[in-house]
C-alpha cells in the first residue's frame, strides 16, 4: 500500500517586539523556533520590523514575514495607551485595516494556527484569524494588567496557557472561570545542554576581563534596565549592606532596549555616587556571553516589580547560583523560599538587604541553596519537553479545526 508523507501543520508566530537584544521572551521564541519538529510544522515569523532576531530566524530556517503597520500602531505598547480619544479611534480603524490585510495572507499561505505570545500579540492579530478561520494558540508570557484589553486576548484566543497557576489566578477570576475550557498551564523551559557547556567552558579569560577577584563575593543582575525590573532597589540594599561586607561586588548586565528608558542607566549611575558603591558596582551592558558571566558569580539577584516569569533566574539556578528574587510571576513556583532560593517582597530593598546579609556571610549556605536549586531546575523544566507538550497542544487545536 503507497504510504503519503504527512502535510505539515503551518504555524506563524507572531512576535511584535523582535529586538535585536535576544533574552528574556525572545530566548524563549527562539527555543520554540529552533526545535520544533520541522517534519510535524511549518514555521512562520510574522513581525512589524526588521532586526536581528528576524533575520536568525529565516537562517534557522523558518519563513519571515515583515508586515508593517501604520505609524501609529507601530509603537510601543505604553505609548498606545497614553493616546487621546481621538487617536485611539484612528488606531482602531487601522488596526482593522491591518487585519484584514493579514486575513488575506493567512489564507494565501494556508496558515492552519496563529501563535501569540501576549496581549499586545492577539489584539494585533487576532481578528486576522478570525476573519480567516485560523484558531489562535494564547501563550500568556507576561503580567495580564488592563482590565480592558486583556478580555478582548481570552475573547480572540481559541486556547492560552500560562506559565503557572499562580499567574493563571492573579487576575480576572470571573474570566479564568468563564473561559476555563480553554485555559492550561504550560511551564516555560530551558536549554539544559546550553548549560553544560557553559560549566565546561574555559572561562580564565572572561574571569580575567571582568578584574574577578576569588577574595569578593560576587552579584549579579541579569536583564534590561528599565524602572519596572527595580535595579534602584537592589542598589539600596546594597547601600545597606556594604559596610559590613566591604568586599561585595554587584555586576549589572543589560542595559535598555527602548529608547524611552534610555535615562535609567543615568539615574542608576546617579544613585550608585550618591551611596558611595562607586567601587562596588560594574555595568557590562548587553553581552552574548551573559550566561558564562553568571556562571562565575556567587549570588543572582533579580528585583522585578512584575514578571511573567523571570527566565534569567531560572538560568542562575541551572547553574548552581544562590538567588535572591522578588515574589512575582512563575518565580513563586519555581522558588521554595529558603530551601533553593529566597523570596522577598517586590519593591523591599530592606528584605534584599537581609537576603544578601545571609548569603553574604555564609557560603556553605548559598553554596547548599544554588545547589538545590539546579536540582530544581533539572528536574522540571528542561526545554525539549515543553515544546513537545507545546507541539501536542496544537496539533489538537488543528484537529478541532
Amino acid at each position: 500500500m503507497q504510504t503519503h508523507p504527512m502535510t505539515p501543520i503551518r504555524v506563524l508566530i507572531h512576535e511584535p517586539y523582535p529586538f535585536g537584544k535576544i533574552a528574556g521572551n525572545l530566548r524563549t521564541q527562539s527555543y520554540i523556533i529552533r526545535l520544533t519538529d520541522q517534519k510535524r510544522f511549518q514555521l512562520s515569523l510574522l513581525s512589524s520590523f526588521e532586526t536581528e532576531f528576524t533575520r536568525r530566524s529565516a537562517g534557522w530556517g523558518v519563513e519571515t514575514l515583515i508586515v508593517p503597520p501604520s505609524r501609529r500602531l507601530n509603537r510601543y505598547g505604553g505609548e498606545c495607551l497614553r493616546d487621546g480619544f481621538w487617536e485611539k479611534t484612528l488606531s482602531a480603524f487601522d488596526l482593522i485595516r491591518y487585519n484584514w490585510n493579514l486575513s488575506k495572507i493567512l489564507k494565501q499561505k494556508k496558515i492552519d494556527l496563529v501563535y501569540c505570545n501576549s496581549i499586545r500579540s492577539i489584539l494585533t492579530v487576532g481578528l486576522a484569524a478570525r476573519f480567516a478561520g485560523v484558531p489562535v494558540f494564547l501563550y500568556v508570557k507576561g503580567e495580564l494588567q488592563n482590565p480592558l484589553l486583556d478580555p478582548l486576548g481570552f475573547i480572540l484566543a481559541s486556547r492560552i496557557c500560562f506559565f503557572c497557576a499562580a499567574n493563571r489566578d492573579d487576575k480576572y477570576p470571573l474570566l479564568v472561570a468563564l473561559f476555563a475550557g480553554k485555559i492550561g498551564i504550560l511551564r516555560i523551559g530551558i536549554d539544559l545542554e546550553e548549560i553544560r557547556e557553559i560549566e565546561r567552558g574555559d572561562k580564565t579569560s572572561l574571569s580575567r576581563e571582568l578584574d574577578l577577584d576569588g577574595s569578593y563575593v560576587n552579584c549579579v543582575y541579569v536583564g534590561q534596565l528599565y524602572p519596572p525590573k527595580g535595579v534602584h532597589f537592589l542598589i539600596e540594599a546594597l547601600s545597606m549592606v556594604k559596610d559590613e561586607f566591604p568586599r561585595t561586588r554587584l555586576y549589572i548586565l543589560g542595559d535598555h532596549i527602548i529608547d524611552a528608558y534610555k535615562d535609567y542607566r543615568e539615574e542608576l549611575t546617579g544613585l550608585i555616587e550618591r551611596r558611595g558603591l562607586r567601587e562596588m558596582v560594574f555595568f557590562t551592558g548587553w553581552r552574548p556571553d551573559a550566561l558564562a558571566i553568571v556562571s562565575l558569580m556567587d549570588i543572582l539577584v533579580h528585583p522585578s516589580l512584575s514578571e511573567g516569569f523571570g527566565r534569567a533566574v531560572l538560568e542562575g539556578m541551572a547553574l548552581g547560583k544562590a538567588v535572591i528574587a522578588s515574589r512575582v510571576g512563575g518565580l513563586r513556583e519555581l522558588i521554595e523560599d529558603d530551601v533553593n532560593g529566597l523570596l522577598v517582597e517586590p519593591g523591599n530593598p530592606s528584605m534584599i538587604a537581609a537576603g544578601l546579609r545571609r548569603l553574604l556571610a555564609d557560603r556553605s549556605f548559598r553554596e547548599d541553596m544554588g545547589e538545590e536549586a539546579r536540582r530544581r531546575v533539572f528536574s522540571d523544566y528542561e526545554i525539549t519537553g515543553r515544546v513537545r507538550e507545546l507541539e501536542d497542544i496544537w496539533s489538537g487545536m488543528t484537529l478541532r479545526k
